[in-house]
């Protein structure tokens, strides 16, 4: 007899990746880095957990942090200033838009990026349900500043 599948809502938040996925996330994270280093700490699959939740972004970013090497942290209780999902091919952008407004909009998160690898598309969400939406040009996140061209973003 096989044993049935349960599913949990940790389960549910797992999402597959794929090549333009990965490819967008070790983008975003090295134009990120090479631009804002100094002053934050651009860090990717995290795994957050909040009053209002576990989650894992694609890429969170956090005042700069100094990392214990001989201590690490499996899962991370602080809040990031920003947190960036690339939407994957197997994923629902209404569940995504749930979980942003369940779970980092109330941990206190100020702005989740949202990426749509085909429409080339970056939506910016506001704790207060408005967005930006960047179709070219020069994305700047309304709450911290950074900046980041899209052409780089979606290169070739």
């Amino acid at each position: 007899m096989e044993t049935p599948v349960v599913s949990t809502p940790e389960l549910e938040e797992e999402k597959m990746s794929s090549l333009n996925h990965a490819e967008l996330q070790s983008r975003l994270a090295f134009l990120l880095m090479l631009s804002y280093r100094s002053e934050y700490s651009i860090l990717t699959e995290l795994d957050l957990e909040f009053a209002s939740g576990k989650t894992r972004p694609d890429l969170c970013i956090f005042p700069k942090r100094t990392l214990d090497w001989m201590a690490d942290e499996i899962v991370v209780h602080d809040v990031p200033l920003v947190t960036i999902e690339i939407l994957s091919p197997e994923q629902s952008l209404n569940s995504l838009i749930d979980r942003i407004y369940k779970k980092h909009f109330p941990a206190g998160v100020k702005t989740v990026w949202i990426v749509s690898p085909a429409l080339q598309i970056i939506t910016i969400f506001l704790p207060d349900r408005q967005r930006i939406n960047f179709t070219e040009g020069v994305i700047t996140d309304p709450a911290i500043g950074i900046q980041i061209n899209l052409a780089e973003v979606f290169e070739g």
